[in-house]
């Protein structure tokens, strides 16, 4: 069953309190760093060693970040297909590269190593590099565009891309209910960098756990300069932006630049790494801006932003609390 009303309402209730506080506090770090340490800063200034829990040395001022839009990401400005194609297409060729395509309804599966999809227009259709027991490892996928098709979207709709040991770069996912799935472990890491991610409420949604980015079973992810958002409609809640969380086989996440909005949690970890430049979008959220497991972390710096045209305004440090489950 979708999410009733009422908690939805109850959500953007305490999302509000949630962001009076926080403009209460002001734009003061989320704890002053050791006299003896260096803030690192987002030039990449050296920060002092950190132990897993304690993140106070690597909390840094806030940066304006341009991020990619659907406008400047993903397919090149009067791009058409060189070759069409409906249905799924297999890749068993090691260092294949597929090109200026538009493939419809289908998935591209990739049972090959080091295959790039480079100006692909996906429609309707995803991306599946571990059939079996193959790994596609050293998938690269750039300069695409991932939406919806003709047919209904469902709760139960697979991720466009996945699962494990590719690259995303400059990509546009626009308008469907799952966006990038990080699992397979053993296929190797995820890199998601210069893309713009928008997952929207499936058509059908008895029961939708949408989001941007999920790890299950995932290696290490970093993400780059990336902005994913969430919609939701009264009855039809997802997940999260960014879910990593703990308790489900996930490995690590270095966060380098992302801006995260929608959700009842817009960026929800539970695993070790680094998170830096996280920004959150100002009352997004439904019940606050993170839920991390902290004690997990070795730096972290966040803080609340307006955004226009991909250009964040940054406000308010934000605390680094919750359980990241």
């Amino acid at each position: 069953m979708g999410t009733p009303s009422w908690r939805v309402a109850l959500r953007w209730f305490v999302g509000a309190l949630v962001a009076t506080a926080l403009t209460t506090i002001g734009p003061a770090p989320l704890t002053s760093p050791p006299e003896d340490s260096t803030a690192s800063g987002p030039s990449g200034d050296a920060a002092g060693s950190t132990a897993a829990g304690d993140v106070s040395s690597s909390v840094a001022a806030a940066t304006p970040i341009t991020f990619p839009t659907a406008e400047t990401a993903g397919l090149p400005a009067g791009w058409s297909p060189r070759r069409t194609h409906t249905g799924d297409l297999w890749i068993r060729t090691a260092g294949t590269v597929v090109e200026d395509l538009r493939i419809t309804d289908g998935v591209i599966h990739v049972a090959a190593q080091d295959v790039t999809l480079r100006r692909v227009h996906a429609v309707g259709a995803k991306v599946v590099n571990d059939a079996g027991d193959t790994c596609g490892s050293g998938l690269v996928v750039e300069e695409s565009l991932f939406v919806a098709g003709s047919a209904p979207t469902h709760d139960t709709d697979l991720p466009v891309i996945g699962n494990g040991g590719f690259t995303v770069r400059d990509v546009v996912i626009d308008g469907v209910p799952e966006g990038i799935r990080v699992g397979a472990k053993q296929c190797g890491d995820v890199v998601v960098e210069d893309s713009f991610v928008r997952i929207t409420p499936p058509d059908v949604c008895p029961d939708w756990h949408g989001d941007g980015i999920q790890g299950y079973g995932g290696g290490s992810v970093t993400v780059r300069r990336t902005w994913i958002i969430m919609r939701e409609r009264e009855d039809c809640s997802g997940t999260a932006p960014f879910f990593y969380p703990s308790g489900q086989g996930n490995t690590s996440l270095t966060i380098d630049g992302l801006l995260v909005e929608g959700g009842g949690y817009p960026f929800r970890a539970g695993t070790p790494g680094t998170v830096r430049d996280l920004q959150v979008v100002r009352d997004s959220w439904g019940y606050g801006p993170v839920d991390v497991l902290c004690s997990a972390l070795t730096s972290w710096q966040a803080h609340v932003v307006t955004v226009s045209d991909g250009l964040t305004t940054p406000g308010a440090a934000i605390e680094c609390t919750g359980s990241g489950t």
